[in-house]
């Protein structure tokens, strides 16, 4: 009888040995996975932030359009560094949303940036001619 219990105790000692490497597998796979979407909120929240900045960029651009369109323009009128600014940003966006593994392939027109549908041969907002892939 004697046997038959160390045996019985010998299987659950080896099942809890078992159970509890599986228990520690599983725990490193989540923590694992719960890392990859922290760092992904984290660069969705970077993006998202950017885009705010282009949008803001864009609002400021077209004020000091319409501003030198009515005569109001400003004496130190910065407009290539505030497109070279929102370029930047364009830039630091697509960096982030490749980090994350969210890249979107848009074709736009170079001359007004509009998007650009497959076989276009000219922008459908400003008419320029795209030259053949």
């Amino acid at each position: 009888m004697n046997e038959k219990i160390y045996a019985l105790l010998d299987t659950a000692k080896k099942t809890a040995s078992e159970m509890r490497h599986a228990a520690s597998s599983v725990g490193y796979l989540a923590r694992k996975e719960a890392g990859k979407a922290a760092s992904n909120a984290q660069l969705n929240l970077q993006i998202l932030t950017k885009q705010r900045e282009i949008q803001a960029a864009y609002q400021e651009l077209g004020k000091l359009m319409y501003d030198k369109h009515s005569g109001n323009a400003p004496e130190s009128d910065n407009l290539m560094e505030k497109l070279e600014a929102l370029d930047a940003l364009h830039l630091e966006v697509a960096e982030l949303e490749k980090q994350s593994g969210r890249v979107f392939v848009v074709k736009t027109c170079p001359t007004c940036g509009a998007e650009r549908k497959d076989g276009d041969a000219y922008c459908r907002t400003c008419g320029e001619k795209f030259k053949a892939e």
